[in-house]
């Protein structure tokens, strides 16, 4: 009967079941027959019948309710359609690395497990491995990307939250050996059992195999590790993809397989990650002490990073809990997320690339990266000793993955990196497209809502690209007037090998990039640009004379925290830093620097700029805001809400709110006093003050503003307070001070900070 109810509405059952059925009615009939016709004569019947026939509609009824239970099982059992626990029987694919050479079958549970060389190209072997989806309550979403489910990028926080509950620990491990169990061990001792999931472990290419050294059976039985097998080594971002992919925890954390968190390092995974499924968390990366296997120090990491033009991660980012970029191979995310965002880019191979790819990926596609403030994991950096050097085999091409990422995500500002030479000759010797096929990048494009444009990127990380100089105002070159030659940066476009550079005069040449800088550096006293001078299309900031006839840069400290490179050309020309300029040297076309009035016995040291013009990033971001308003309107709106919890400027001002003013010449001039006592036509650089009684402290040091006893009431400095005339003033008005000596001189006032000319 159960078949038959089944056939009639539809429902396909196991054959287990059908058989079932059939032979329960056989089984009945033969009993009830036999029953019956044992049951002899009258009297007979109480006492020889086993199963009297007027139960046997009661006992097929309770075979039924087995049939039917089994039946539901069927039904609501794991299927294949959502990949999730059930084993498919598959083939085992050769796939081309030239095409697609870690690419994840989605919905299949498959896993590259093995590499093996064949006619002479690198070819992935894949595998079946057991996938379970652990998505923890039944009520959240699961973690799996359904196939025609609408995919909405700005979607509300309260949609994105949900309940993770274990952790797959990722490990990619190359000729690692007693550093891949040790940080098995660390992970599984630092990890309650009912979060961590399981630690996979990938070997890529070890030989011996790691399951034969290091995690034999006994060691993947103790500590919850399963090891997937790369037969011939295919680099650190095929690694990671093939134990994303094998992983099935709710959440998936990638580290290094020469790391050792500390204490409570899982909590933040787990909470941030439960505020947005679509949230990357990126923990504090501390030093690690190959020997004792503890972290040195008490902590302090590293984690937030920006993206330079060329691909490039340098370190720095914004004074919150977000960040733009990552470092490289240490956070965690959703399994869903993963799936979602398509994780790794399988046509990226080695090592490098794949940060700048996922940090722009996050963002543009409706996700974010955070930075984990209390998880701390300790790692070896590589310091040139034996015990820290690299035993794996190296593979893969770091610029080809950089060029991927570009142009996958940048868009028009791909262009920039022809300014590179490294990139240009790249193309020169292999065409246009030399990066390879890029039809990956789209599908996720396509699947995620077409993402959002890289110029929505740079807005969102406005603290950096605007606030920092990265997408400049304008560039110019720097004349030194008395010589008539220019400033030229000595290094490169791009990073500099040595972190160092020098700078010299040169006869001037606009058709050399080399020439031109703009402003960088966040100006910490106001959050806005700018604090000094940054070569263009490098990593480079003007940090003053190098005692040998030059000047010398150091890598930028993007957000205004290094003060050798707080720089700016003011109105009369001094290129200043304090109450120290640069000016010629002794010698012909030499630079040095000296106290600024020292060069008033020479004729003073002035510069200039000149062929000031707008570069092509700057033109195609004000193009897209321009012509596009409606793809920022909501992202305008969140960073103006983000902009009234500034923590920029100094403490006295944060802590007393109105209380800092800017004070302005009383000429009519608009020149404010900077941080030397200045006066000053840019308002960027007006130095927040204080009226304490009598006294006009400046915010950051508690210094009062002196006359310096000259009677020039254009020539003010700071100085340490005392009860002089020179230091006295007092309020005419609500917004004007005046001195109570002389000089005699009067201010206004303007609330801090004032960032408009």
């Amino acid at each position: 009967a159960v078949p038959l109810v089944a056939a009639v509405v539809g429902v396909e059952l196991d054959t287990s079941v059908v058989v079932l059925s059939v032979v329960a009615a056989i089984f009945e009939v033969v009993l009830f027959s036999f029953f019956s016709g044992t049951s002899g004569g009258k009297g007979k019947k109480g006492r020889h019948s086993i199963r009297p026939p007027q139960f046997f509609p009661l006992q097929v009824g309770l075979l039924y309710c087995l049939q039917l239970w089994l039946v539901m099982l069927h039904i609501h059992g794991p299927t294949q359609d959502v990949g999730l626990s059930a084993e498919v029987p598959v083939q085992r694919p050769r796939v081309s690395s030239e095409d697609v050479p870690l690419e994840r079958l989605a919905g299949e549970g498959l896993v590259v497990v093995e590499q093996q060389p064949e006619a002479g190209k690198e070819e992935v072997q894949l595998a079946q491995v057991r996938v379970d989806e652990a998505a923890g309550d039944a009520e959240e979403p699961i973690a799996r990307y359904i196939e025609g489910q609408p995919f909405d990028l700005d979607a509300p926080l309260e949609k994105l939250k949900w309940k993770p509950k274990t952790i797959s620990v990722v490990l990619p491990c190359a000729e690692e050996r007693d550093y891949a169990f040790k940080t098995v061990k660390s992970f599984f001792e630092m990890t309650p059992g009912h979060v961590l999931h399981e630690i996979v472990v990938v070997d890529d290419g070890s030989n011996p195999p790691l399951a034969e050294t290091h995690l034999k059976p006994d060691v993947q039985l103790k500590y919850k590790v399963k090891i997937c097998r790369h037969e011939t080594t295919v680099g650190l971002i095929g690694a990671k993809k093939t134990g994303g992919d094998a992983a099935s925890g709710d959440i998936v954390a990638f580290f290094d397989c020469h790391v050792a968190p500390q204490k409570g390092w899982y909590e933040d995974f787990l909470r941030l990650i439960g505020q947005n499924y679509r949230r990357m968390v990126v923990p504090q990366i501390t030093a690690l002490n190959v020997d004792t296997w503890k972290q040195e120090g008490s902590g302090g990491g590293m984690s937030k990073c920006y993206v330079t033009w060329d691909g490039d991660f340098k370190w720095g980012g914004p004074d919150d809990m977000y960040m733009g970029m990552l470092s490289g191979g240490l956070a965690g995310m959703s399994k869903r997320w993963w799936d979602e965002s398509g994780g790794f880019d399988g046509a990226m191979l080695g090592w490098g690339g794949e940060n700048i790819d996922q940090g722009v990926r996050m963002w543009v596609c409706g996700g974010e990266i955070v930075a984990a403030p209390n998880a701390q994991v300790a790692h070896m950096w590589r310091t040139g000793s034996a015990k820290t050097n690299a035993r794996y085999k190296h593979v893969g091409d770091t610029l080809r993955n950089r060029a991927r990422a570009i142009f996958a995500w940048n868009g028009e500002y791909a262009q920039k990196l022809d300014a590179y030479q490294d990139f240009a000759n790249r193309k020169q010797n292999g065409g246009d497209n030399w990066y390879g096929d890029m039809d990956t990048f789209q599908k996720v494009k396509d699947r995620l809502n077409g993402c959002r444009p890289f110029s929505w990127y740079l807005r969102r990380f406005k603290s950096v690209y605007e606030d920092g100089g990265l997408v400049p105002q304008d560039i110019f070159m720097i004349r030194e007037e008395k010589s008539g030659k220019c400033l030229l940066f000595g290094g490169r476009a791009g990073t500099s090998g040595a972190g160092k550079e020098t700078v010299k005069l040169q006869n001037c040449n606009p058709s050399n990039d080399r020439f031109y800088w703009h402003l960088g550096n966040v100006n910490r006293k106001n959050g806005a640009c700018c604090s000094g001078f940054r070569a263009w299309n490098s990593e480079q900031c003007f940090e003053g004379g190098n005692g040998r006839g030059q000047a010398r840069t150091g890598i930028c400290e993007i957000t205004g925290r290094n003060d050798q490179q707080t720089w700016r050309l003011t109105d009369d020309g001094q290129l200043r830093h304090r109450d120290r300029c640069m000016g010629p040297g002794d010698a012909a076309d030499t630079l040095q620097e000296a106290p600024c009035v020292s060069f008033r016995s020479k004729g003073g040291a002035r510069f200039t700029k000149q062929e000031v013009k707008l570069p092509i990033e700057t033109e195609l971001y004000r193009r897209d805001q321009r012509e596009h308003p409606e793809v920022f309107k909501l992202l305008n709106e969140r960073l103006a809400e983000m902009e009234k919890k500034s923590t920029m400027g100094p403490e006295a001002c944060r802590n007393n709110p109105g209380t800092c003013v800017a004070f302005m010449y009383g000429d009519a001039s608009g020149r404010c006093l900077d941080d030397t006592g200045l006066l000053v036509a840019d308002r960027t650089s007006c130095d927040p003050v204080r009226l304490v009684g009598t006294h006009v402290q400046r915010a950051e040091t508690n210094d009062c503003l002196d006359s310096w006893s000259d009677n020039d009431p254009e020539t003010w400095g700071f100085y340490g307070c005392h009860d002089g005339d020179n230091q006295k003033f007092k309020a005419d008005g609500p917004s004007r001070v005046c001195s109570m000596g002389q000089p005699i001189a009067c201010f206004g006032t303007q609330p801090w900070p004032v960032t408009s000319r």
